[in-house]
């Protein structure tokens, strides 16, 4: 006879989950420092001890929090690999492919990325996922590089992570610019044209 453990491992997994979704939004709205057990409780829609159940310190949520986005953006980053490795890419497909990749992301995601970002300098605690979140958009830039012909990618790879992040920026404070994104795809291909054999 099950003792119904799997059932409630399951569904404690899941109000985790739940948990880790409400300390992004919170990150997102408030900030970081704003971050408590009871407001991420809240904003899951659950009884302000449960936050305390699953997380030892509000530092742990934070972490949590920042950790899922870097694996979110993680992800992204491999599927976007697994296209430019298999050679269907035009240079401006890839330029696209770079923007979708940060602009295509939950704005709440793309936020709480920022506030992280920032937070590095009083929380070092933070700097292992912040730094996992830059080097795999930088990894990605630098394999679509190499794909097309750039011997040394690694500087460009740099300038377009800051290309990049520096629109996200943008996109945060001033969404839906057409013109912004247009901008950004034509300085991203002539930096490709000026480094591609």
């Amino acid at each position: 006879m099950s003792n119904g453990r799997p059932a409630r491992y399951a569904r404690g997994r899941e109000r985790r989950d739940e948990l880790i979704s409400a300390a992004i939004a919170v990150i997102a709205e408030r900030g970081i420092e704003r971050v408590t057990f009871r407001a991420v409780a809240d904003r899951a829609g659950f009884p302000a001890s449960t936050t305390s159940y699953f997380f030892s310190s509000v530092d742990e949520v934070i972490d949590a929090a920042i950790t899922r986005v870097a694996e979110t953006i993680t992800g992204n980053v491999a599927d976007l690999l697994e296209t430019a490795r298999s050679g269907e890419m035009t240079r401006d497909e890839l330029a696209e492919s770079l923007i979708e990749l940060v602009a295509g992301q939950d704005n709440d995601d793309s936020v709480a990325q920022f506030e992280a970002y920032l937070a590095v300098r009083r929380r070092p605690e933070l700097a292992e996922p912040v730094h996992r979140i830059m080097a795999s958009i930088e990894e990605a830039a630098e394999k679509a590089l190499e794909s097309f012909g750039v011997a040394d990618p690694s500087i460009p790879a740099k300038q377009f992570l800051a290309l990049i992040d520096g629109f996200t920026l943008q996109e945060i404070a001033r969404p839906g610019r057409p013109e912004s994104r247009r901008a950004l795809s034509d300085l991203m291909t002539r930096i490709l044209d000026s480094y591609a054999k």
